[in-house]
């Protein structure tokens, strides 16, 4: 286990003020509201691309890929980054919506390092 760092707690209160100057705390609090659909093709009823819905699960798809882009090259220390953030129950809620987008776009690379650390995390937490 490597030690978090000064600059390891640096990114995380960045990342942190991040969300509140993107509002992402209101649209992760509207995720798990009865008014997210996980269901894409109903999500996308719902919320069609332009909707207030479509963008709000669309930035927290970026916030995540955006840290776990982080994760994979070794750039934020994974012990704080799982002990801050539950990425896997945030992955396990809107999956449905990133994998749609995902296979809409064609493009498998879409959130691929938002999924990977979610499946990084709860293997972590299988094995304690």
């Amino acid at each position: 286990m490597v030690k978090p760092t000064h600059q390891d707690a640096i990114i995380m209160l960045r990342l942190y003020q991040w969300t509140a100057i993107a509002g992402l705390s209101k649209a992760i609090n509207w995720m798990w509201s009865d008014d997210f659909i996980t269901d894409y093709a109903e999500f996308i009823k719902k919320y069609p691309r332009g909707s207030e819905g479509y963008e709000k699960a669309t930035r927290i798809c970026g916030y995540y890929e955006t840290i776990g882009t982080l994760y994979k090259n070794g750039l934020f220390n994974e012990e704080l980054l799982f002990d801050w953030l539950a990425v896997y129950l945030v992955w396990d809620r809107i999956k449905d919506f990133a994998i749609g987008l995902r296979e809409e776009a064609g493009e498998p690379r879409l959130f691929e390092n938002f999924e990977a650390m979610a499946k990084a995390q709860k293997a972590k937490q299988s094995n304690i």
